[in-house]
């Protein structure tokens, strides 16, 4: 490096020295900038400002004043600390009141000295609810209710009785467990915040339904693959076989009221896996030992069984129904599985009907409700309806529980559909029929290796007839559910 280059650093580092000796000793004041709001929500502020300056500065405290009005009487002061270097600082607060008009202003303190930015005026906003699930549970049952802004000291009612607010994630997901069940089954949910109310259209469900056993069957005999039927107030059971192995020649009637079942004489020579709807039975065979199908056909009418004309078809294992006045017979085994008959029974005449779209046979779950017939696929858990007015079949909803082996459950209350108690299973489930909701019941409290023999519906009340497995001892058991009851 020559010397004239030499001569030309030294004097630019001396008025480098010069200048930066001159700033040192200049007094310069920062100033400082409400910037932006970055959150705003029913309760929460988070808001930014900024110190501008060239130079670091010694401040005691930096942060914000909010304040419900503009010359910020009783301020909410966000206090942030001490301060060195300048730039951007972020500062946020909670506990506001909803639906309000605020004023930030951003202020550094300097040895005493308060320095204060622009005014930003801000708007808390309002709380609101969208759904909640599950819409339906037992007492402890923790319940999602999803919304926005919700608040801090948010209340959840079911009904008139107070939740547990277990948290609120975001301001817009609250968990909330569900308290006792009281006097409705069926109540409203309410959510309060800051005093604004909230209230669900759709209600919350508690979980119902109460299993009484009412006896136990009189007859050591447990009703394998036999017929049930219903007029009225008398229910019918028998045939079929015992346990499974020889047959059983006896039938016997119970009459709501009474205190248990009794013995009737057979209306007819021993029949194995025939159908049966409420009046009407037929078909099957004679036997594990002789299964030689059979064209039998007898209806239930005040009281009396008589003989009809034989059927023009042969099945076993199939499924019986009636709507309006005709007689449905569904599936069976073997080829018989997605074939169906149907009886005018003013005419007195049989047409075939459309196959249904998987097999059928009388351990498929299944009801009726108007003009329309379900069954549930118990491959696939989906509901199937066939239209009796149009002959039509299609799909309608998913069965949300566990079906078990069949034999279960499925009778209709009014508007509701109550389904399950298949054999190993304690589940029974409610469907809306208006709305296709399902809701759970209580489970069955009585033991679930069992199948049920016959199941009846009167006066709002489900009886069931339960026999135990072959490699279980004891005698059937009589049970009565009352679903709504808790």
């Amino acid at each position: 490096m020559n010397k004239k280059n030499i001569v030309v650093l030294s004097f630019l580092a001396l008025l480098l020295g010069i200048f930066s000796s001159c700033e040192e000793g200049q007094d310069i004041v920062p100033s400082v900038v409400t910037e932006d709001v970055l959150y705003v929500s029913g309760e929460r502020l988070r808001v930014s400002g900024r110190i501008i300056t060239t130079q670091n500065i010694n401040a005691s405290d930096h942060g914000f004043y909010i304040s419900e009005t503009e010359s910020f009487t009783q301020p909410i002061i966000i206090s942030l600390g001490e301060r060195e270097r300048p730039g951007r600082f972020i500062g946020e607060t909670n506990g506001l009141s909803i639906e309000n008009r605020y004023f930030a202003k951003s202020f550094i303190n300097l040895q005493g000295e308060i320095l204060f930015g622009n005014v930003i005026e801000i708007q808390t906003l309002s709380p609101a609810v969208f759904d909640f699930s599950p819409n339906n549970g037992t007492q402890g049952t923790v319940v999602t209710i999803s919304g926005k802004n919700l608040t801090s000291d948010a209340q959840v009612f079911f009904g008139d009785n107070p939740g547990q607010v277990v948290g609120i994630s975001f301001e817009s997901s609250m968990q909330v467990r569900v308290p006792a069940i009281t006097n409705s089954a069926v109540v409203n949910i309410r959510v309060v915040n800051q005093g604004k109310e909230f209230t669900f259209a759709d209600p919350f469900e508690y979980t119902t339904g109460k299993y009484t056993q009412i006896a136990q069957f009189p007859s050591p005999i447990r009703v394998f693959d036999g017929i049930a039927l219903q007029e009225g107030n008398v229910f019918y059971v028998g045939m079929g076989t015992d346990r499974g192995q020889a047959m059983n020649a006896k039938m016997w009637k119970y009459q709501v009221g009474d205190a248990n079942w009794s013995e009737i004489p057979l209306p007819s020579r021993e029949l194995w896996r025939a159908f049966s709807s409420k009046t009407f039975y037929g078909a099957g065979t004679l036997g594990p030992l002789n299964d030689v199908p059979v064209r039998d056909f007898y209806q239930l009418k005040n009281g009396a069984f008589q003989a009809l004309p034989n059927l023009p078809f042969t099945k076993s294992r199939a499924l019986a129904f009636e709507i309006g006045q005709k007689l449905y017979v569904v599936g069976g085994l073997g080829d018989e599985a997605s074939r169906g008959f149907a009886l005018d029974m003013n005419l007195g005449a049989w047409n075939s009907i459309p196959n249904a779209p998987f097999a059928i046979n009388n351990a498929v779950l299944n009801f009726s409700y108007q003009n329309k017939h379900y069954f549930i696929d118990p491959e696939t858990n989906m509901m199937h309806a066939f239209n009796t007015f149009t002959n039509v079949w299609e799909e309608v909803s998913r069965y949300p529980g566990d079906l078990g082996n069949g034999t279960g459950v499925g009778v209709v209350i009014g508007n509701r559909a109550y389904l399950g108690l298949g054999n190993r299973s304690d589940q029974m489930w409610e469907l809306n029929m208006e709305t296709f909701n399902w809701v759970r019941k209580n489970d069955f409290p009585g033991s679930t290796v069992s199948r049920n023999s016959g199941v009846f519906e009167h006066g709002g009340l489900i009886y069931i007839l339960r026999s135990a497995e072959v490699q279980l001892s004891g005698v059937s058991e009589f049970w009565v559910f009352d679903p709504n009851a808790f």
